[in-house]
């Protein structure tokens, strides 16, 4: 410390004692500050406070949660977890049918398309059992 320092240290020591002990004999309480709204964070639901209450204290919620979770039946547990991914499968089926309908357009050139396959399929055959016919008499 300075030398300035430590005797103006000094010096506002001994002026409070001597004055203390003028006045009163009854000790004196150092007069508390108080905190302005500025220094202080908002309130909010997930502030600072829930945070800190979580570090010092989550580890006990943690602990009760694995002990319930080791408590439940592993079967129980699969079986739910299947059910509730079913249920997705199921939910996203239904959104796809719904919105990948086929077009009126898009039906007619499909049918279109089949009729197109089946008279050339049939072409074929008659081709086929033109061959056959002819093929017959060969073979004698």
């Amino acid at each position: 410390m300075s030398k300035k320092l430590a005797a103006q240290a000094l010096d506002a020591l001994l002026s409070t004692q001597n004055s203390s002990l003028s006045k009163s004999t009854e000790p004196t309480k150092a007069p508390k500050k108080k905190r302005s709204k500025k220094d202080q964070l908002p309130k909010t639901k997930t502030g600072l406070k829930k945070i800190k209450h979580e570090l010092r204290y989550g580890h006990s919620v943690k602990r009760n949660q694995e002990a319930q979770e080791s408590r439940e039946n592993p079967l129980e547990k699969l079986q739910s977890q299947i059910e509730k991914e079913e249920a997705i499968v199921e939910k996203n089926l239904n959104y796809y049918k719904v919105t990948q309908r086929v077009s009126k357009k898009e039906l007619e050139l499909r049918k279109k398309i089949k009729m197109l396959r089946e008279k050339a399929k049939g072409e074929q055959s008659r081709k086929a059992g033109v061959e056959q016919d002819e093929s017959d008499g060969e073979d004698f």
